[in-house]
């Protein structure tokens, strides 16, 4: 167990980019459709958790070739077409349910397997009961240490290399479902019926989108049966790209309701239509006075100033109700939370340690938790906020919230430790085990913490191939900053001046087509792109020969830098706006001319031989040297380094290392 951590709270809004890691449901899904598929599948922002590497740890043992690279978010496996090379084998899931369900039903295809099971002491407390028995009528032996038929874990798990016609209660867990669903493809004239109803249909849901997605759609007949029409092996995925965790992304939503107001968080990756079900959360939150627009491919969580009390039927994404129960301890009347009675079986009875610790911290909560305790049948929580209740409780010092080794507690109580209850700083909540988190999301403190401080500008400047470009967008993804590259402003400027019949050298030429030009921005990702009279041009369109050749010539003009100086200077505030933590703008007259009063000014620089290569990489002829003398000795805006800024020499310094550099840089004046 990791020791206690004090959460800190938020003395100014909270702000930024959430670094949301990938799925855990849509990871470990993809992991065992891939050992099933004939190739090699190169899974892109996957996670790496304890219960992802628990499920890599065991492919691992079962003879599949699996390689991974941490630092960019890489999976690669190699699978068989069905095959599993190891007929026997010892698997430890730990307490990852979906590892536990999904390897199970992949083992029913190892024909004479025999393999030994076991988990955590929580993982022999959950539901397996519904898959044994559906196992055992494909022709399985799942035995228990006493020799007995098995109903959990540890288990050894005979096998007979098909599935059949099979019948299988997932009233319990919709793993036990999703397991099955995923072998089906690989046993040819093999169903699956469920007895009953299951819980959380959006995974089942998202398991039958996958299957489908790697080249085995299921059909769900009229009789409740489903069936794979072409069975055989998955194709492989030469590159599949898993979705952010919405769960995860919860916590980020939730984040503006309990810190002072202006808070404003981007969620990348996070919009409805994708596998998860979780999504349908945001929807919640709204109805509960989140103010939350799209934006491309994720959401932006502009305000939630005040939560507004409600009755929520979170059955079908469950996993989030944790979140809105902590979001609920400030609300301004009770938050009824219902449908979350399969949470009682998961990593940890939720409901019942979700009203423990509601009340630890003062609150009351019905069923109370000595009711929940007593009845195991109970499947609502009401939440009754009361602040001078929870002041009184965290009077003495932060009040240590038990997580139950569930991640889930950790990352909604931490989210809530963020208010400034007392509105001086104090903290009033200690997290124990904060290290728990690390089974779906282990940097999520610093995840969190990364959204605290200070607005900052970082001002990047330096000569051609010093650097700028690459530099800049690193730090703009490390630190969830808005991206400004004014050197494509030239370049775009200069296409559009072009393509009006204006010439490099005309000086009233060019004044005149730029008085009839507007300026905006447009931002996808983490960047912001100039378009002239709403037009973004394409990378390509502005590393033509002709714009490579005009666009220093264009740059020099007193009236061009004068048309695109007010469009840089606001693009700080367009940056607030957006919920960006600060900006990274580059460019050659960013720190003594754009932002002279940037929280953070840098200059690179690298010796003539390194950007001259750097240079030829990119298809650019032009001298360095010339290059240089033009941007240091024209009339407007000459490129220098201005006092104050900070020199960095790159010549033999990797890109991490300076980004690390300037990321301390932003850090410090950021005030984390």
């Amino acid at each position: 167990m990791s020791d206690p951590l004090v959460i800190r709270p938020f003395l100014l809004p909270a702000r930024g980019v959430a670094r949301v890691p990938g799925s855990k449901s849509v990871t470990n899904r993809a992991l065992v459709i891939a050992a099933l598929a004939d190739g090699e599948t190169l899974l892109t922002d996957a996670l790496f958790s304890r219960d992802t590497l628990i499920l890599i740890a065991a492919l691992r043992s079962l003879g599949f070739e699996v390689s991974d690279d941490k630092r960019i978010r890489t999976i690669r496996v190699r699978g068989l077409g069905g095959k599993i090379p190891a007929r026997t084998a010892s698997i430890h899931v730990g307490n990852a349910g979906t590892a536990a369900r999904f390897l199970t039903a992949f083992l029913a295809l190892s024909p004479g397997g025999r393999y030994e099971l076991d988990g955590d002491e929580a993982m022999r407390a959950r539901p397996m009961a519904g898959l044994l028995e559906a196992l055992r009528g494909a022709g399985c032996r799942a035995t228990a240490p006493d020799g007995g038929p098995a109903t959990g874990f540890p288990f050894t798990l005979e096998t007979s290399g098909r599935l059949g016609a099979l019948e299988v209660d997932a009233s319990a867990s919709s793993q036990l479902l999703s397991a099955l669903l995923m072998a089906l493809p690989l046993s040819p004239g093999s169903s699956v019926r469920m007895r009953g109803e299951t819980v959380s249909e959006p995974f089942v849901e998202m398991t039958m989108r996958m299957c489908a997605q790697f080249g085995r759609p299921l059909t769900h007949a009229a009789d409740g049966a489903w069936s794979c029409p072409a069975p055989g092996p998955y194709a492989a995925a030469k590159e599949y790209a898993v979705e952010p965790d919405a769960t995860a992304a919860s916590y980020f939503i939730g984040l503006p309701a309990v810190t002072p107001p202006g808070s404003c968080v981007r969620i990348g990756g996070y919009a409805e239509g994708g596998l998860q079900g979780d999504t349908a959360f945001a929807r919640v939150a709204e109805r509960c006075g989140a103010r939350i627009r799209t934006d491309g491919p994720g959401v932006v969580v502009e305000s939630w100033t005040k939560v507004a009390s409600g009755d929520f039927d979170l059955n079908a994404f469950s996993d989030t109700f944790l979140t809105l129960a902590t979001v609920a301890a400030l609300a301004d009347g009770a938050v009824r939370i219902r449908g979350i009675g399969h949470t009682r079986k998961q990593e940890t009875d939720r409901v019942l340690a979700m009203a423990t610790e509601l009340e630890r911290i003062g609150l009351k909560v019905t069923p109370a938790s000595s009711a929940l305790r007593d009845d195991a049948c109970l499947s609502e929580l009401t939440v009754h906020p009361d602040r001078e209740a929870m002041r009184r409780v965290a009077s003495a010092g932060p009040v240590r919230i038990r997580t139950y080794e569930d991640h889930r507690m950790a990352m909604s109580f931490g989210m809530l430790g963020c208010h400034d209850l007392f509105g001086d700083g104090r903290p009033w909540i200690e997290i124990e085990d904060p290290a728990c988190t690390g089974k779906t999301f282990p940097d999520f403190f610093s995840a969190l913490d990364a959204l605290r401080g200070r607005f900052v500008r970082v001002a990047v400047d330096g000569g051609a191939a010093s650097g700028k470009s690459s530099t800049s967008r690193a730090l703009a993804a490390r630190l969830g900053l808005l991206h400004v590259d004014t050197g494509a402003h030239y370049r775009t400027l200069t296409l559009a001046l072009l393509k009006r019949g204006a010439r490099a050298d005309d000086d009233a030429g060019i004044a005149r087509t730029l008085s009839g030009l507007r300026a905006s921005s447009s931002v996808t990702g983490l960047a912001a792109r100039l378009a002239i009279d709403g037009v973004t041009p394409s990378d390509s369109e502005l590393r033509t020969p002709e714009v490579n050749a005009a666009v220093s010539s264009v740059a020099a003009h007193p009236a061009v830098r004068a048309f695109l100086l007010g469009h840089q200077r606001a693009q700080a505030e367009a940056a607030r706006a957006g919920g960006f933590a600060g900006l990274v703008m580059e460019g050659r007259d960013i720190g003594s001319v754009v932002m002279p009063d940037a929280e953070v000014r840098v200059f690179l620089e690298a010796d003539a031989a390194a950007r001259e290569r750097r240079r030829a990489a990119e298809g650019m002829q032009d001298p360095i040297g010339h290059r240089d003398r033009m941007d240091s000795t024209r009339a407007v805006s000459p490129m220098v380094c201005t006092p104050g800024a900070v020199r960095i020499d790159n010549t033999e310094l990797g890109l991490e290392a300076v980004v690390d550099r300037v990321a301390a840089f932003v850090a410090a004046a950021a005030g984390r």
